[in-house]
């Protein structure tokens, strides 16, 4: 199991970030096959709920319109 990574000084990407959701999720998979404790789990519940949600604002940023642009 990854340890948990202090990914908030790191500036993402949507990209960057997808990617990091599809490794957070393939360790949540490792980590049901495996039998882990509740706590374990929580943890990994916890990262992938920050992920998306930062995911969710720069796809936001990306898409919505800018102030003053028209």
């Amino acid at each position: 199991m990854q340890t948990a990574q202090n990914t908030t000084a790191v500036r993402h990407t949507v990209e960057t970030l997808t990617d990091e959701i599809g490794q957070i999720v393939a360790e949540r998979q490792e980590l049901r096959a495996a039998g882990s404790e509740q706590a374990e789990l929580e943890e990994n519940r916890r990262r992938l709920a920050t992920a998306q949600h930062r995911l969710s604002h720069l796809l936001i940023e990306r898409h919505l319109p800018q102030a003053g642009a028209a």
